[in-house]
């Protein structure tokens, strides 16, 4: 908490927990678990650099409160701006992370039956009247701020082993070049096991919400499609039984292309 610069009502709001950093994601957000007596809560804080991405606190408080009642997203408690910052203090999810649901359980089927619940809940709601837009155009946009500033992830050693480029710049001009048309569904634009939380091998919560909004149908197939291969055995069985709970055929090209997306994220 030494380092942590908090605004007079922020620290009067959190005096009563105790401040845990939280090293699981891979966002730049910094995000702090705060465990009280009777609940948890959690603080996550974006600077300035990030003001507007998909990166930014505020972006992800505004979704928030949009989706309340339409998904089980997290309560929003308090928003600031303080010393060129952003802060956003929510509920904790409700459920078990997706993550330490399978490893508990190691049941393949039941984890591809909760990504395709998390599919059709997204899908579900409606895109009327949606301002959010996280359509390829605006991830590209996004990007292009991103590496003119040097804050894309640029570390080819993250990329999945059959990536065909060797080099971030190299990997944008194909993504330019290369757009597909889009069918706009509601998406929540960095969908997996981390942002899923589960009760009752059902979804009950949903977190990092900074992406989403207007995204083509198979933006989170792809992200499905992702963890399915590498975190429940490349079985193909697998996918046939995502697919078919879908009842869709795979469109590969744009599976292939959402994945390339997110290499530099």
């Amino acid at each position: 908490m030494s380092r942590l610069k908090l605004s007079k009502q922020l620290r009067e709001i959190t005096r009563n927990y105790r401040f845990v950093k939280d090293r699981e994601g891979m966002s730049p957000a910094r995000v702090y678990q705060l465990i009280g007596r009777d609940e948890t809560l959690y603080l996550k804080i974006s600077d300035s650099r990030y003001h507007g991405t998909t990166y930014d606190v505020e972006r992800e408080k505004d979704r928030m409160l949009w989706l309340k009642g339409k998904l089980p997203v997290p309560d929003v408690l308090h928003f600031e701006q303080y010393d060129n910052e952003n802060f956003l203090l929510m509920r904790a999810a409700r459920g078990e992370a997706g993550y330490a649901y399978y490893e508990k359980r190691r049941e393949p089927e039941k984890m591809i039956r909760i990504y395709s619940e998390g599919i059709q809940l997204f899908q579900s709601v409606s895109i009327a009247g949606c301002p959010f837009a996280s359509d390829i155009e605006t991830r590209l946009n996004e990007l292009d701020y991103l590496l003119q500033n040097n804050l894309a992830d640029i570390d080819t050693e993250n990329w999945e082993d059959d990536t065909p480029f060797q080099e971030p710049h190299e990997l944008y001009a194909f993504l330019k070049m290369h757009q597909p048309n889009e069918e706009l569904v509601f998406s929540h634009g960095d969908f997996g096991d981390s942002n899923l939380f589960i009760t009752n091998d059902h979804i009950s919560g949903l977190i990092d919400l900074g992406r989403s909004g207007k995204a083509d149908k198979w933006y989170d197939i792809a992200f499905c499609v992702r963890s399915i291969q590498n975190d429940l055995g490349n079985n193909p069985g697998h996918l046939d039984l995502f697919f078919d709970l879908l009842g869709i055929e795979p469109d590969w090209d744009k599976i292939r292309y959402f994945i390339l997306l997110d290499e530099l994220f």
